[in-house]
């Protein structure tokens, strides 16, 4: 009887502590933690991981977290955005939630622009052939 007891209530302490329930990667980091990497560890809902230029592509970067801007100044200083999106400055980006791939404005990849559109051809209407009597 004694020993069922103890392994009750050490099974109870492990599910009160949490204790495997989740991995440590399964919680979201908070403002200025680690995010990202090849744990894929997210930031709380507030927050967005900031990863460093560039880094777009690589599926292990890691980042911070960090809170976006309420508000950016209007400087014009072009960013491509992750998301292959031009913001005006790197603080609009940021303000959007996405890392900045490079300075400038996003390059469009061959495959995504478009070929000017045909000019229709307009046909010529065929006489019908006159009716002999």
């Amino acid at each position: 009887m004694r020993l069922r007891f103890g392994r009750a209530a050490a099974a109870t302490l492990i599910v009160i502590s949490g204790i495997g329930l989740a991995s440590p990667s399964a919680r979201a980091a908070n403002l200025d933690e680690a995010c990202g990497g090849p744990d894929k560890i997210t930031c709380n809902s507030a927050l967005w991981c900031r990863k460093a230029a560039g880094q777009c592509s690589a599926p292990d970067a890691a980042g911070t977290c960090e809170k976006a801007p309420d508000f950016c100044m209007r400087v014009s200083r072009p960013v491509c955005g992750c998301n292959g999106k031009t913001y005006q400055n790197e603080c609009d980006a940021r303000h959007a939630k996405v890392a900045v791939d490079y300075t400038g404005a996003c390059k469009k990849s061959p495959s995504t622009e478009t070929a000017p559109a045909a000019k229709p051809v307009a046909k010529k209407k065929k006489k019908a052939p006159k009716a002999s009597n």
